[in-house]
C-alpha cells in the first residue's frame, strides 16, 4: 500500500524551506479529451532549399542564378544546396554549351521529386488531452485519464479549471501540437507536421490523477500547495492553482496538531528526533552507488550509503514517525503482521476502508495464529463513523473469527500495534483522507520496536477494552 501519495509525500516533504508537510491527498487535474480535425502532412526529409532545388531542376530551371532568383536567395546558398545534393547523388552539376554549369537530376533525383509531389496535406483527426488548469494541450494519453465519477469515487480533491467554457480552436494551434509531437518523439523528427487546426469535434471532460501536498509555514498561518504529476513537481500547476485562489479556493485549512499520547519518560529519553529520522530517510531514499557528476562507483568493499542509512534507521528502537510515514506503517502492519494486530481509531471513513484495504485485511486474517482487534469510536461522536465502512468491517469480522471488532464509547488513545512494534500517535488510521472539511493537522508519532514494551502496551489496551 505504498501508493503514489505516500511516495510523493516522502520524496517532496522538504520541498519548501521554512514549511512543514502537513498532508498529502489524492487530487485530480481537470482535462478535456479533444478530438481535433486538422490539416497535416508527412514531414519531408529534405531542407526547404534542397527540396525546391530539385523541384525547379525538374521543371527546367537549372542554373544556380535562376534558381536563386526564383527562391529569392543569394547564389551561395543555392550552391551549398547543390553541393549537398551532389553528395546525395540526386543531381549532377554539368557544363553547358554556353560555358556555364547546370543542375541535372539523376535517376535518384527524379525519384525524390516524385515522392515530394505525392506528399500532399491531408485532413486527419487526432485525440489530444488539454489541461484545463494550465489551459494548454498536453501529451497525456487516454489511458492516463479517469472519468469524473471515478475521481469522485476515489475521494480525490478536484482541482479547478482556469476557465469554465469549452476549448476552442483559438486555444490550440499547430505550433503547440507540433511541439508536443517533437517532445514525444524523444529527439527524433516526427514523421507528421501539423499545418492548421480546423475544428474541435468532441471534448468530453476527464481528470488526470495527481497528488496535492499541503504545507504549512513553521510558526505562521501561511499555507502552500504543491501539485505532483507523474511523480514530479509541477511549478506551472502550482502557479496556476495559486492564481485561482489556492488553499482558500479549495477550502483547505491547517490547524494546530493534536499532540500524540504521552510517552513514558524513559522512552522519551531514547526517542530519535524528527530531524534525525528525516536525515536517515533522505539518505536511504537516495541511490549513491554512483556519482552522476564523476561517474565514479562505490567499491565492493564500501557499502552503499543508502543501505547503511536503512540499516541505521532499522536499528532505532524508539524514533519519530513523520506525518507521511503513518500510512506506510499501516501498510507494513497489514502486510507483515504474523501474530497480532491492534488498531484503535476514533473515526472510520469509506475513503480509507476501500476494496484494497479489505483485501489486505482479509489476507492478513488468513495467517495462521494471528489475532486482530479493530477498535473505533473511542468516545467520539458517531458522526465521525461512516456506516458503509463499518458494515464492511462487520462483514469481514463475520467471516473471520480472529477479527474482534469493537465500537468503544469510552475515551482511549489512538494506537497501532503489530507483532513487536507499537506506533504511538494521534493519527486517524481509518479516516486520514477524503475529509469533507479539508482541515489538516501536522501529525507526528513515535515508533517503538521492542517485544517487552509492546507486550505491555498491548496487554494494557486489551484490558481496558475488555473492561469497557
Amino acid at each position: 500500500m505504498t501508493d503514489s501519495t505516500s511516495i510523493a509525500a516522502r520524496r517532496f516533504s522538504d520541498l519548501h524551506p521554512g514549511f512543514e508537510l502537513v498532508h498529502a491527498e489524492e487530487a485530480a487535474v481537470p482535462v478535456s479529451w479533444l478530438t481535433v480535425e486538422m490539416l497535416a502532412q508527412e514531414r519531408r526529409p529534405l531542407p526547404v532549399v534542397d527540396e525546391y532545388l530539385l523541384r525547379l531542376a525538374n521543371r527546367g530551371v537549372n542554373e544556380v542564378a535562376a534558381i536563386a532568383a526564383v527562391l529569392g536567395l543569394d547564389d551561395e546558398t543555392v550552391r551549398d544546396a547543390v553541393a549537398q545534393q551532389l553528395s546525395a547523388e540526386t543531381v549532377d552539376y554539368r557544363p553547358d554549351q554556353r560555358g556555364g554549369r547546370v543542375v541535372v537530376l539523376t535517376p535518384a533525383g527524379r525519384r525524390a521529386v516524385t515522392d515530394l509531389a505525392t506528399t500532399t496535406p491531408k485532413r486527419v483527426e487526432q485525440a489530444r488531452s488539454f489541461d484545463r488548469l494550465l489551459w494548454e494541450p498536453t501529451s497525456h494519453t487516454s489511458s492516463e485519464l479517469i472519468s469524473s465519477s471515478d475521481a469522485k469515487h476515489q475521494n480525490r480533491i478536484l482541482l479547478p479549471s482556469r476557465r469554465t467554457y469549452d476549448v476552442s480552436t483559438d486555444d490550440i494551434n499547430a505550433r503547440m501540437l507540433n511541439y508536443l509531437l517533437e517532445q514525444h518523439s524523444r529527439g527524433q523528427e516526427p514523421s507528421v507536421e501539423i499545418l492548421t487546426v480546423e475544428a474541435i469535434i468532441r471534448q468530453p471532460r476527464r481528470y488526470l490523477p495527481a497528488v496535492l501536498l499541503v504545507f504549512s509555514a513553521t510558526g505562521f498561518s501561511d499555507v502552500r500547495l504543491s501539485v505532483i504529476i507523474d511523480d514530479s513537481t509541477s511549478e506551472a500547476h502550482d502557479t496556476a492553482l495559486n492564481e485561482l485562489g489556492g488553499a482558500e479556493l479549495l477550502k483547505i485549512r491547517v490547524e494546530p496538531p493534536i499532540e500524540e499520547p504521552a510517552l513514558p519518560s524513559e522512552l522519551q529519553a531514547l526517542r530519535a528526533s524528527h530531524s534525525t529520522v528525516r536525515g536517515l530517510q533522505r539518505r536511504a531514499d537516495s541511490a549513491t552507488s554512483s556519482d552522476d557528476a564523476t561517474g565514479e562507483h562505490t567499491s565492493p568493499q564500501e557499502p552503499d550509503d543508502s543501505v547503511t542509512a536503512r540499516a541505521e534507521l532499522s536499528s532505532l528502537t524508539v524514533r519519530s514517525v513523520p506525518v507521511f510515514e503513518h500510512r506506510e506503517q499501516l501498510a507494513a502492519a497489514l502486510d507483515s503482521a504474523t501474530s497480532r494486530f491492534l488498531l484503535a481509531t476514533p473515526a472510520v471513513s469509506a475513503s480509507v476502508v476501500t476494496d484494497d484495504m479489505i483485501h489486505r485485511l482479509e489476507t492478513m486474517l488468513r495467517r495462521r495464529g494471528l489475532i486482530a482487534h479493530i477498535v473505533y469510536g473511542l468516545g467520539h461522536a458517531d458522526s465521525h463513523l461512516d456506516s458503509a465502512a463499518i458494515a464492511r468491517l462487520e462483514t469481514l469480522a463475520g467471516r473471520h473469527d480472529n477479527l474482534i471488532l469493537i465500537h468503544s464509547t469510552e475515551s482511549h488513545p489512538n494506537i497501532l500495534v503489530f507483532d513487536d512494534t507499537w506506533v504511538n500517535s494521534s493519527f486517524n488510521w481509518l479516516s486520514y483522507r477524503g475529509t469533507a472539511t479539508r482541515t489538516y493537522r501536522k501529525t507526528e508519532g513515535t515508533l517503538v520496536r521492542s517485544k517487552e514494551i509492546t507486550d505491555e502496551k498491548y496487554a494494557q489496551f486489551v484490558r481496558k477494552i475488555d473492561l469497557s
